[in-house]
């Protein structure tokens, strides 16, 4: 791990950075990275737009995550999440028309729309659920989402598992698995604190 100011690198984003690196022969890992820094700048601009604070940014081998001073409400924090792919649509289209601003620009696509996927910790699933939980409440958008998440994962591992069959493309089966992982990860570890909460109220009665 590295601490640059408030930024850290983790030694899985930096693997991952260094093995990309090594597979690039197209010179695609610069424009990504400018891709996602685009992004994470887009998130910045709007929680800084809406009153929030940033205590820092760390970055994984799964993405960046911003931590914040206070957290947000639930419209604000629809908002800001919604910034990241909104920026990346924007660059798409502004340079879709350029003459050498389509791999940019279909990189930019490329990242805003699987950001809008409405799976976990996803920008779309993040927008999706303060949506939801502003309309119905709080635990009846914990239930959509969980349901939500699951369809969207099993329509895509079997949409990946049929890609790679036919053509021979793993890489929607890569990202399906991956989302799963995340998925698994996100459960665990909600479990792991509703226990936490149950132990806690048992020793305050």
């Amino acid at each position: 791990m590295i601490q640059l100011g408030r930024v850290e690198l983790t030694s899985g984003f930096l693997l991952l950075l260094a093995w990309l690196n090594y597979l690039d022969h197209s010179l695609l890992v610069p424009l990504a990275m400018a891709a996602c820094a685009a992004h994470e700048l887009g998130h910045i601009a709007a929680i800084r737009l809406l009153g929030g604070g940033i205590k820092g940014m760390r970055l994984t081998a799964v993405g960046a995550e911003l931590v914040l001073e206070c957290p947000l409400g639930y419209w604000q924090e629809g908002l800001s999440a919604l910034a990241g792919p909104g920026t990346n649509l924007v660059l798409a289209l502004s340079c879709c028309n350029l003459e050498r601003g389509l791999t940019f620009a279909g990189l930019n696509l490329a990242l805003a729309l699987f950001n809008l996927l409405p799976v976990g910790r996803l920008d779309g699933g993040r927008a999706l659920h303060c949506t939801l939980a502003l309309l119905t409440g709080p635990g009846a958008a914990d239930q959509g989402m969980a349901c939500l998440e699951h369809l969207c994962v099993a329509g895509m591992l079997a949409a990946g598992l049929m890609l790679a069959r036919i053509r021979g493309n793993v890489t929607l089966l890569l990202v399906a698995f991956w989302l799963l992982a995340a998925l698994l990860r996100q459960n665990i570890y909600t479990d792991y604190r509703n226990k936490a909460c149950q132990r806690v109220r048992k020793k305050v009665q």
